[in-house]
Order: C-alpha cells, then sequence, then structure tokens
C-alpha cells in the first residue's frame, strides 16, 4: 500500500513538473523585454562612433588643401547622420532626442565646395571648415554624455546638443548664403 502512494506521488510530482515546466519558460520568453533597451543603447554606441569618426574627420578638414580631400569627411557626414536618424525613431522621435539638422547644413556646405570639380581650397572656406569642425566638437562632448546607462535620453544633454547645433546650423546657413 506504501509503495502505492509512493509511486502515485512521484507519478503526480513528474506530471506537475512536466504541465509547470514549459508554462514558466514560455512566461519567461514572453516576458522578458530588455532587448528593447539594449538595442537601442548599442545603437547610441553605434552612433557615437559615427560621431567621434566624423570628428576625426572634420579636424582633416580643416587641413585640407584641395576640395577632393573632403570626400572621406563627406562620408563620415553621411554615416553620422544616418546612424543619428536612427536612433532618434529608437529613442521614440524627436521629442525626446534632437534631431541634427547642422549635419544637412554640413554635408550641402561640403557639397556646394565639392560642386566645382577638384580646386583648391580658399582661406575662408578653410576657416569655415576649422570653425565648423570647432563647434562640431563641442557638439561631441555632449552627444558623449546624452544617453544614461539605463538606456534614457538625459534631457538636460539633448537641451544642450538642441542649442549647439542650431548654432551650427545658422552659422553654415550664413555661410551657405555668401
Amino acid at each position: 500500500m506504501r509503495r502505492k502512494i509512493t509511486r502515485k506521488a512521484i507519478l503526480y510530482s513528474l506530471v506537475l513538473f512536466l504541465i509547470i515546466w514549459p508554462i514558466y519558460q514560455l512566461s519567461q520568453m514572453l516576458g522578458h523585454h530588455k532587448e528593447e533597451h539594449d538595442a537601442s543603447h548599442l545603437l547610441y554606441q553605434v552612433s557615437l562612433f559615427q560621431m567621434e569618426l566624423l570628428m576625426s574627420y572634420l579636424e582633416e578638414a580643416a587641413q585640407s588643401k584641395t576640395t577632393d580631400e573632403l570626400d572621406g569627411s563627406q562620408q563620415a557626414l553621411y554615416s553620422a547622420g544616418y546612424t543619428h536618424e536612427r536612433l532618434v525613431l529608437a529613442a521614440g522621435g524627436s521629442d525626446y532626442l534632437t534631431p541634427m539638422s547642422s549635419m544637412m547644413q554640413l554635408s550641402q556646405y561640403l557639397q556646394r565646395l565639392q560642386i566645382g570639380g577638384e580646386r583648391a581650397l580658399k582661406p575662408d572656406e578653410l576657416q569655415t571648415l576649422k570653425e565648423a569642425g570647432l563647434q562640431y566638437k563641442s557638439m561631441y562632448e555632449v552627444y558623449e554624455k546624452i544617453m544614461a546607462s539605463n538606456g534614457d535620453i538625459v534631457s538636460s544633454q539633448n537641451t544642450k546638443l538642441a542649442e549647439l547645433d542650431s548654432n551650427l546650423t545658422a552659422f553654415l546657413r550664413k555661410k551657405l548664403l555668401q
């Protein structure tokens, strides 16, 4: 009799385990959403890398002698802009993370310099590239701090970034209209 009860207890325990274990696994799989945060933080790291690369190219652009030496800057600018646009979308849109319109203005300025083909850069054009690079460096320093370790956008840094972006955009528009 005791043996029968022990067998039933083991059998019921096994059946219970076989029912509960898949339910537990399914609930863990469906309830786990940490990947969304991780993906946006990883995208931020990629964007930060692209911004750092752009900063390096802009520093080189200020030392360029001819317009064809600006090709690398143009490509880095496109990559950084594209990545940042995707980060803005991942962060929830322009209400949470400022889009950087200065990148479009800078791209237009570089295109304007290159549109006539290969030629020597004028001193005022080099000065504009140098000033744009310095302003961008300030933006990059803020960009480094724009996302907290938990994946949230730091609003105070976003406000600073928007202000610096606006200043660079205005500066470049003024240069484009000359």
